[in-house]
């Protein structure tokens, strides 16, 4: 293995509008670039970004957003579907330019879902991927560096140099190696569904909700209220600009609703509620439980018991046809079908009795396995 990586790495610094424009007009004209972001996200609400990476077959590029504030130029490029974005774990990434740029970023290769396909690994890291592909080691030591102070040392722009540096050179191999194997077109299928997911996120906030498996047990109305909560508790999270925990974490969310405090005193009595979050927002919420009214026109359904009994002997069998067909492609499992994905697919068709599959399973993995799960979950 290559154990060093060359400290003379070109890059340009781009904090002028004008030239940010030239550079977009540039990129309207590319096959495929690579993108890359360094972000700090510990006190906030959305991630604050420090820097955007560009690499095309020209240079590498270091978008400084603290000094443009208008990043609108950056639109048009990372929503043109005819341009490859390669990028490596995509989903905060694609969060934080949706926020901090205005994109709904399209056509992405997301080379760890790629290495998944391959085989290499269900969520190998970029510097793994980077030593098991292309041989080389990178130093990771400035990863959790403050990427907005300024101005940024000469390490912090090496270090984000090389992230978008070795993408291109991963593109290369691994493009490659998918359409040697025939799932080129399955990994786009696969991030495409994962992007959307991000977009649906924020543009659903009354489902938040639903991801709160732990409040299965709670009754009707007890839901619509934690629907309501969860609804208030994001937003004030946005209003304030703090992480959602320091209003309320999601557990403290559904004991809130098991106990309905009537004056902010009373929660003092559920475990686990910071004494900041009381002393902040309890009011506030208390007077929202006590104007919570119930309203049959918001959307709504009731959260998934949990998988059990006969339904667990489904989800076995179809666990192991995952499995199998695991074995034959080289796929990890967890791409093909998580806990999360299978239970939620035995939940979708047996309990509700719907005939078509989860959206997770009509796209290329209905190619892959349609039959082989229908006949695993339909079997009498």
């Amino acid at each position: 293995m290559n154990d060093t990586v060359t400290n003379q790495i070109e890059y340009e610094v781009i904090t002028d509008a004008k030239r940010l424009g030239v550079l977009v007009s540039q990129w309207h004209e590319s096959e495929y670039l690579a993108i890359d972001t360094e972000f700090i996200r510990t006190s906030t609400f959305l991630a604050q970004a420090g820097l955007i990476q560009v690499a095309d077959t020209h240079g590498v590029y270091l978008i400084d957003p603290v000094a443009l504030d208008d990043l609108s130029q950056l639109v048009a490029v990372l929503e043109n579907p005819n341009i490859i974005k390669i990028m490596h774990s995509m989903s905060e990434d694609v969060d934080l330019l949706f926020h901090s740029v205005g994109a709904k970023i399209t056509c992405v290769f997301d080379t760890q879902i790629a290495a998944s396909f391959l085989g290499l690994g269900p969520a190998l890291g970029y510097q793994n991927l980077v030593a098991e592909v292309l041989s080389v080691e990178l130093d990771k030591g400035e990863t959790r560096s403050d990427w907005l102070q300024r101005p940024l040392t000469q390490s912090q722009l090496h270090y984000a140099a090389l992230d978008v540096i070795y993408l291109l050179e991963l593109y290369g191999v691994l493009k490659s190696r998918l359409q040697e194997s025939g799932y080129f077109n399955a990994l786009f299928d696969e991030t495409n569904f994962l992007v959307n997911q991000v977009f649906s996120a924020w543009e659903s906030p009354d489902l938040a909700y639903l991801k709160l498996r732990g409040a299965w047990e709670l009754n009707e109305e007890a839901q619509r209220l934690l629907q309501a909560l969860v609804v208030w508790r994001d937003a004030t999270a946005f209003r304030e600009n703090i992480p959602k925990p320091w209003v309320f974490n999601d557990a403290s969310l559904i004991d809130i609703v098991r106990v309905m405090p009537r004056v902010p005193a009373d929660l003092k009595r559920i475990k686990g509620i910071q004494g900041k979050s009381i002393r902040r927002f309890s009011e506030e919420l208390v007077s929202k439980i006590q104007q919570f009214e119930l309203d049959r026109s918001t959307q709504f359904k009731m959260i998934d018991a949990p998988v059990k009994s006969e339904e667990l002997v489904i989800y076995r069998r179809i666990k192991s046809e995952v499995a199998k067909i695991s074995k034959q492609t080289g796929i990890p499992a967890q791409l093909l079908g998580s806990r999360k994905m299978l239970e939620g697919l035995v939940i979708h068709c047996n309990r509700h009795k719907n005939e078509t599959l989860t959206p997770e399973y009509l796209g290329w993995r209905e190619q892959l396995m349609g039959d082989s799960l229908r006949h695993a979950l339909f079997e009498s």
